[in-house]
C-alpha cells in the first residue's frame, strides 16, 4: 500500500480526535520527563564516580630493608603495566618531610622521630583510557603478592562502594525504562482503540472488499508512532528548559561548577525518541490484533 495513503489517513484520524490524541501526548511527554530526569541524574552522577574513580592512586608501600638496587627494576616493572599512567617514587626522608609539612603547626608531634620510620612507597596513577573498578581491584591484588611489597593502598571500600552504586543506578534506569515505556505503550494504544471504535463500521466495510491487514492496521500503527514520538520530543524540551532554569539557579557555585554537569547527549536523545515511538507502535499492533482478531 502506497505510503501516503497511510499518512493521509493517519492524519485524518488525528485531526479528527485531535483533543483525545492531544491529551495522550501529554501523558507520553510525562511518562518520558519523568524517565529523562532519571537518565540525567544518572549519567551526572556516572560521569562524576568515573572522573573520581580515574583520579584514584595506588600507594605500594615497600618493606623497609628493601634493597636500594631493586627500586629501579619495580619501577620498570610498574610503569610496563597497562593500566598505568605514572608512577613515582616516595623515599623514605621524602615522605617524612610530607609528614612534617602536614604538621606544621604541631612540629613537636614528630620530634624525635626517626625520619626512615616510614617505609618508601610508589605512587601509581591509574591510566584514564582503561580504568575500571575490576582492573584497580586485580592489580592492587597483585602487586601486594610481590615479595618487595608490605602494604597496597588504593581506597578498596571507596572502589567496591563506587561499583556497586554504579550498577544500582543503571538497574534502577533500566527498570524505570521498561515501567514508563509500558505505561506509555497502554496509553496510546488505548486511544487507538477508541479510534477504532469510531471507525468500526468502515473498518467492517474494508474487509468486506478485500482490504489486506496491513492497510487496515498501518494507518493506526503509524499514528501511534508520531504519538510517541512527539510525546518523547515535547518531554526532552521541556526537561531541556528545566535543566538550563535549574542549572541557571545552583551552577554558579564552586562545587556544581567542578562537577561539569551536562545535559543527555544527543545519540541519548535520539534512542529516547526512537524507542518512544516504537514501543507506542508495537503496544497498539499488539492491542489492534487483539482486538481486531487479524
Amino acid at each position: 500500500m502506497p505510503l501516503g495513503i497511510i499518512f493521509k489517513r493517519a492524519f485524518r484520524d488525528i485531526r479528527q480526535n485531535l483533543v483525545t490524541h492531544i491529551m495522550t501526548t501529554i501523558v507520553v511527554a510525562l511518562t518520558c520527563l519523568v524517565f529523562i530526569f532519571f537518565s540525567i541524574f544518572s549519567l551526572n552522577l556516572q560521569r562524576i564516580a568515573d572522573r573520581f574513580g580515574r583520579e584514584l592512586a595506588i600507594v605500594v608501600y615497600l618493606k623497609k630493608d628493601i634493597p636500594q638496587n631493586k627500586i629501579p627494576s619495580l619501577y620498570q616493572k610498574i610503569t610496563s603495566m597497562k593500566e598505568v599512567e605514572k608512577v613515582k617514587f616516595i623515599s623514605s626522608e621524602e615522605a617524612f618531610k610530607r609528614l612534617e609539612n602536614y604538621f606544621k603547626d604541631e612540629k613537636e608531634v614528630l620530634e624525635g622521630v626517626d625520619p626512615l620510620f616510614l617505609p618508601p612507597s610508589f605512587e601509581i596513577q591509574i591510566n584514564r583510557a582503561v580504568y575500571n573498578p575490576s582492573r584497580v581491584r586485580a592489580m592492587a591484588k597483585e602487586l601486594a603478592q610481590w615479595p618487595e611489597v608490605q602494604k597496597v593502598q588504593y581506597g578498596k571500600e571507596w572502589v567496591d562502594r563506587l561499583e556497586s552504586f554504579s550498577e544500582a543506578v543503571r538497574a534502577a534506569v533500566i527498570a524505570s525504562a521498561v515501567l514508563l515505556l509500558v505505561t506509555a505503550a497502554f496509553v496510546v494504544s488505548n486511544t487507538i482503540k477508541l479510534t477504532v471504535y469510531a471507525r468500526q463500521d468502515e473498518i467492517e466495510i474494508m474487509r468486506l472488499v478485500g482490504a489486506t491487514n496491513g492497510f487496515i492496521q498501518g494507518p493506526f500503527l503509524l499514528a501511534s508512532f508520531i504519538q510517541g514520538v512527539t510525546g518523547s520530543l515535547v518531554a526532552l524540551i521541556v526537561g531541556l528548559f528545566c535543566y538550563k532554569y535549574v542549572y541557571g539557579i545552583i551552577g554558579q557555585t564552586e562545587l556544581i561548577k567542578s562537577l561539569d554537569l551536562q545535559y543527555l547527549p544527543p545519540s541519548y536523545m535520539a534512542v529516547i525518541v526512537l524507542v518512544s515511538g516504537f514501543f507506542c507502535m508495537i503496544g497498539t499492533a499488539m492491542a489492534l490484533r487483539r482486538f481486531l482478531k487479524l
